[in-house]
């Protein structure tokens, strides 16, 4: 689990403030758009991978070895994966309804 804790944190992308910056000069800020966009994607995929990191070591610190922490994380991607199913079916269902009873 070590290995896929360093592979998680390798994968983290940083954003290049003073590059925007001095883009942002000769375009006359028209490299803001870029530069936001650039900045939220990078802040997006970083949290999405701090939030494996800290679901790997939350049940690390449980005492968990690294095949039951491996295997803890795939139920709980499974039952993720089936409460989403549900939500869209409701949602689904209700639209559906609302439509047909109109």
């Amino acid at each position: 689990m070590n290995e896929k804790l360093f592979f998680l944190t390798s994968q983290k992308k940083n954003t290049s403030h003073i590059l925007h910056l001095l883009l942002c000069i000769p375009t006359f800020g028209l490299w803001l758009i870029v530069w936001f966009i650039v900045a939220s994607s990078n802040q997006s995929h970083n949290k999405k991978l701090d939030k494996q990191i800290n679901q790997i070591m939350h049940y690390k610190t449980q005492g968990l070895s690294d095949s039951d922490t491996y295997r803890q994380i795939k139920s709980d991607k499974l039952t993720s994966d089936v409460i989403q199913g549900r939500v869209i079916f409701v949602v689904l269902v209700v639209v559906f309804l609302y439509f047909y009873l109109r």
